[in-house]
Parts: C-alpha cells; structure tokens; sequence
C-alpha cells in the first residue's frame, strides 16, 4: 500500500482529487435549487418549525465537509514537510473551490471546515508563495496574494509576521527581502502598504527605526506613532513615550480622529509617571478628538475640583455644539487594521445635554431638550428624557441614589438609554450614576429658574403622557404611569401634596376607558408606597 504520507504527499494525486471533488461541487450547486424544492415537498411541515434556505444548503453541503477537511490537512502536511511548490498549487485550488457559489451567492466557506484555523492556512499559503518565487518577485507576488487572501479572513488580515511563526523554519533570505519590501511598499499608497510598511521597519529595525518613520513621515503615517508608542511601553520608556505622545499631537492636524488613540498613550505614560497635568491635559486631547460621553467622563475624573470640571464641561459644551453644527465631512480611512481609529464619531445630542448637565448650565439643557420630541425619549438623538429626569430629581430636591421609587426608576431609565450605545455600558451607566451623585450634591434651583423649570417639565411630560395614551402606545403605558406617579411625588417633596394628588386625578380621568393604562397607573402608585 506504501506510506500513508508518501501518498498524500502524491502532486498528481491530491491534485487531480482537489478538481474532482471541485467538479461534484459544482454539480451540487447547479442541482441547489431542485433539492429545495424536494425539502419543501417532502418535509413542508418543517418550515413551520423555522426550517431556511440555510438549513437546506446545510444539509447539501454537508458530504463535503469532511474530504475537504482532508485535503487541506494534506496540503499543510505537503507545507510542513517542505514541499512548498505543492502546498501552494494544492491551497489555490482549493481556495478556488471554496469560490463555487451558486445563483443564489451560497456555498461553503472556510470557517465551516472543523479543524481548518483560517489564519494559519492563509499564513501557509502566503508562506508558500514566499518560499517558492524568485526573490525579485517575491515583494510583487507576496503583496498581490496578500489582497487576494485579505477577503477570506474574518477579523485581522495577514501580516508578515504570520509567516514568520506559521513554520519552525526559518523565513529563507529574510534580511535582503526585508530590504527589498521595504522599497516595494513605499511605491504602494493604500492602508494594507501602510500597515506592512510598519511591520517590516519594526522587524528589521526596531525602536529606531520606528521613531525615524514617524518623526519623518508621521502627518502621512499617523499610525507610526502608535507603533512608536508600543515599543518604548514595552520597553518600558514612559517619559520617552509621553514627549513623544505629546510631539504629536502638536504635529497632527486637529481633526484626525487618530489624535484620540495617540492621547490615550499619552495618558497611560503620563499615570505610570504621575503626572496629573499631562494625563488632563491627554484626557481633554482624546475627547476633542473622539467626543463620546466616556471621553467626556474622563476629562471629568481627571480634574480636581468642582470648578475645575465646571469650566472644562462648559468648554466642552461649546465644542459639541460647534461640532453639532458643523460634523466633519469625510476621512482618510486605513481599513486594513479593522480598528476604525480614523474613523470619526458622530456626536450624540445627548452627549451636548450631559456637558450642559455638569457644567450647571441648567437653561441651555433645557432649551436643547425643548427642541425635540414627547416621543423617542430612548433615542440617542433626543436628550429630553434625561433633561427633565434631571431637572425632576433636582426640584424633588434628592441626588441619585436616594429617590423615590418612580422617579429613580425613571433617572436610571435615561442613564441606560446614555449608555446604551456605548461600549463597557454597564460601566458607563455606573460611572454616570457616580459622577451626578457628585455633581446633583452641589447643585439646586431656586427663584424664576426653578418655577421655570417646574413648568417646563409638567407640560413636557403632560404632553408626553397624551401622546403615549392618546396615540395607544401600549407598550410605553407603563413608562406613562411611571412618569405621572414621578412627577407628582416631585410636587409632594415640594411641600404641594394636593397639588400632587390633582396632577394624578386629571391624568387618571382624562383616560378612564385605557384599562391596561389605568393597570400600568394603579402599578405604579403602588410602587410609590414601597
């Protein structure tokens, strides 16, 4: 019979068995559709049980997942021992197998392959290339089968260093195509040159040769400070790494969003040195750039004192308003890395509401809010609710964390909805609970602004309330009914209890047929009793 390995390693043999297994594939996709038909035929009673397409084209695909298994673990098995000629011809063909698709855009793909860890095969396969062109052509081909392998990867693309570690051998010529590979991406001008460029100057020059290509080339190459920055923290170079973070940010231009990566290095060497200036200074660099409502409570958390935070949050009320009025317009993206840093974020009105909130700008929240809708509330684009939450806890004069049942109910609602579209969101929501407790401490109305305010936020929800009831939004009855009992244990906390036992009595009669209302009204007068 022979070697089990000598026969897998046959050219003739793995080859000719890649195309046959290519040719039935093919044959089973021009069949896809009848084979349908036959499944819904026979076995209708299943698409009532949520049967798809996809479980159809599972179960036509299925007979190919196993010899195609096998024939990729030969042809790493022809990579490991040293016949890259045939791991490259035999990885192309299958490659060129997984593209069979049908009418329809369906067929297999390499993730569905148990066993097959696509970024190892694509390294093979890249390494194969390498091994087996002339070495003037190595940069070309390598580059070229790179873009080609870029598609079929479902997180980061390859990178050199990939073929560096997919074999114990070591990478034939390394030094002088380094050199080479070098040149050739320089003559590239796309983000897949620009992220190997880094590479292969950090592989064959290290620290050095970092900091060289971003002082020299850094407005073009903004992500070369980042790699820059890496090494001298993994080198442990924090006071290097802070000039160097603070060099360029007076060197980028203001409105690449990359500014906001770089000010975040800034402020991890500025903690490992203690320096509370520089991480101030960091924090408010990365909410310029990137102004979300965790940036902004960075900026607040590193500032000492409730003056301090007061004029940076009315600094940065300004700006999102600015930023509001006038959203940038485009970016240079860099989509090899599959990070988004230049991309540029979308400020959140909510997110102007918040500043106004901290800042003690009171009125400007107010006339931010009384711009939009009764309705929407969960919406990142309409602060109303958090504003008159807001102005409610502060005319029941509570801070969070001590509120009645209702209208705690409703202050933790709107901070969820703040945080909602943010990533670590439950961290965001409560670090916001703990920065308001701060802020709400100090903070109270009194005189024209608080009868204003007192207004304002009754007509708001009365109109709120209407459009719920009145329009039979069943599934808001109960954040209606919340906000009733709400606002009138704000008025009884004011010392108006029949003022608050009114409010209740004209919500409650002007909808006396709303049953599943009056339920929700009767649930949340409860809770108020708790």
């Amino acid at each position: 019979m022979g070697d089990p390995l000598e026969q897998a390693l046959q050219r003739d043999e793995l080859l000719s068995e890649i195309e046959e297994l290519a040719e039935d594939l093919e044959a089973s996709l021009a069949e896809a559709e009848p084979w349908e038909e036959r499944y819904e035929r026979y076995d209708r009673h299943r698409w009532d049980e949520g049967y798809n397409d996809d479980e159809g084209m599972e179960a036509i695909y299925e007979e190919y997942v196993e010899p195609l298994v096998e024939l990729f673990d030969r042809a790493q098995a022809a990579f490991d021992y040293g016949r890259p000629s045939l791991a490259r011809e035999a990885y192309e063909k299958l490659f060129e197998l997984l593209d069979i698709r049908d009418d329809y855009g369906r067929g297999l793909h390499i993730t569905d392959l148990t066993g097959v860890h696509p970024g190892e095969t694509y390294a093979r396969y890249l390494r194969a290339v390498y091994e087996t062109e002339p070495p003037a052509r190595r940069p070309t081909a390598l580059f070229e089968a790179m873009h080609q392998v870029e598609v079929g990867l479902a997180t980061r693309n390859p990178m050199l260093g990939d073929l560096l570690q997919v074999s114990s051998r070591p990478l034939p010529n390394r030094e002088p195509f380094l050199v080479e590979w070098i040149a050739y991406l320089r003559t590239q001008n796309d983000s897949a040159a620009d992220a190997l460029l880094r590479e292969a100057i950090r592989l064959s020059q290290g620290t050095p040769g970092l900091a060289a290509l971003a002082r020299e080339e850094g407005r073009d190459r903004p992500r070369a400070y980042l790699d820059w920055f890496a090494a001298l923290e993994k080198e442990g170079r924090y006071s290097k790494a802070l000039a160097a973070a603070q060099q360029a940010l007076q060197d980028l231009p203001a409105e690449l969003p990359i500014r906001a990566t770089i000010a975040d290095h800034l402020c991890a060497a500025a903690a490992r040195l203690d320096e509370p200036e520089a991480l101030r200074s960091g924090r408010w660099e990365a909410f310029l750039a990137e102004p979300t409502l965790s940036r902004l409570l960075d900026v607040w958390d590193a500032l000492p004192g409730n003056k301090e935070r007061t004029t940076r949050m009315r600094q940065a009320a300004c700006y999102l308003r600015d930023r509001l009025a006038q959203p940038p317009q485009g970016f240079r993206g860099f989509s090899w890395e599959f990070d988004g840093l230049e991309r540029p974020v979308r400020v959140r009105t909510t997110v102007l509401a918040h500043a106004y909130l901290l800042a003690g700008q009171l009125e400007d929240a107010r006339q931010l809010a009384a711009r939009e809708k009764v309705l929407g509330w969960s919406s990142d684009d309409n602060p109303q609710g958090l504003v008159v939450t807001s102005l409610l806890v502060l005319l029941s004069g509570g801070v969070p964390g001590d509120l009645p049942p209702n209208l705690a109910q409703l202050w933790w609602g709107n901070l969820q909805g703040s945080a909602w579209y943010s990533s670590g969101q439950e961290e965001l929501q409560a670090r916001l609970e703990r920065v308001y407790a701060e802020r709400f401490a100090r903070m109270a109305l009194a005189g024209a602004s608080e009868v204003r305010a007192l207004t304002w936020c009754l007509d708001v929800a009365e109109r709120r309330i209407d459009a719920i009831v009145g329009g039979q939004h069943r599934g808001s009855y109960d954040k209606a009914a919340m906000l009733t009992v709400a606002c009138a244990m704000v008025l009884h906390l004011r010392g108006d209890p029949q003022r608050a036992g009114a409010w209740i009595d004209g919500i409650r009669d002007r909808y006396p047929r709303h049953r599943s209302f009056q339920a929700e009204l009767r649930t949340a007068l409860a809770r108020k009793e708790q």
